[in-house]
Formats: C-alpha cells, structure tokens, sequence
C-alpha cells in the first residue's frame, strides 16, 4: 500500500491469539498508509451492580480491569509502536462500527475468530457482523 491521507487503521481486540495477530497486521498497514493505529477493546456489560463472591461490584469497574489487562496484553505484543488506546462499552460491532465512522477510520482490523461463544465456526460472530455494518474496508486476519 502507498501513504495515503485517509484516517487512522482501526483494529479490534479481545486478547484472543488472533486479535494480537491482527492488532500486529493492523500496526504494519498503519505504518504502511501512515496513519495512526487505534486499539480498541469492547466490553459488553450493561451498567449495573452485581452481587458477586466478596461483595458487590460496579460492572463499570469490571470493564476497566478487563480493557487494561487487554490493552497491557496488546502493548507487549506492539513493544515499541505509538497507537491510541481506546475502551468501549458495549455490543462491539455496534461500538466498532460507531468508532470507526467517529474517527473517520480508512480501514477496520479484526482476527478471524475471537473469545466468543462459537468458537468453532468458520468466522467468528464479531467479525461476522462487523462485516455486515462497516462502511469502509475490513481486514479479517486469521
């Protein structure tokens, strides 16, 4: 690819082998268009309490520990290459749709399958479904 004036390479994460893969083919085409890389992680918990062993917890809480232990996992994985961060709460090809059209992404990464529940289908729901809702080019990385 040739450097282009288009917006940052947006890749979607959830510490599964394949996102870290595909956060590292993201980081490569970013480079390679030269724009920025933008890691985002979903959470998909509704805004609530729970009442879970040792005590009642903020889902709010809980979504933060799992964006940090992501984003830490997928900054080992990048060493020294600058991206931004970004967490969201959230259905996520809901919230990656969104974000990509907010910052006005060129180009939308994800790995092929991820931690969800069909683990053994072909393409996973995620990728599947964030396929269907983005207006701009999808990368799915296996």
């Amino acid at each position: 690819m040739t450097e282009t004036n288009e917006g940052p390479v947006v890749v979607g994460v959830d510490g599964s082998e394949q996102s870290i893969h595909a956060a590292r083919m993201a980081a490569e085409e970013a480079r390679l268009r030269g724009v920025e890389l933008h890691v985002v992680h979903c959470v998909d918990i509704q805004p609530a309490v729970l009442h879970l062993p040792g005590g009642t917890t903020d889902t709010r809480e809980i979504a933060k520990r799992q964006h940090d232990a992501i984003q830490e996992e997928i900054g080992e994985a990048l060493g020294d290459i600058s991206y931004e961060r970004v967490g969201r709460e959230g259905y996520a090809p809901d919230e990656l749709a969104d974000y990509t059209e907010e910052v006005g992404a060129g180009l939308l990464v994800l790995g092929s399958r991820g931690r969800g529940r069909v683990a053994g289908a072909v393409l996973g729901s995620t990728s599947l479904r964030c396929l269907e809702q983005a207006k701009i080019p999808v990368l799915i990385v296996k």
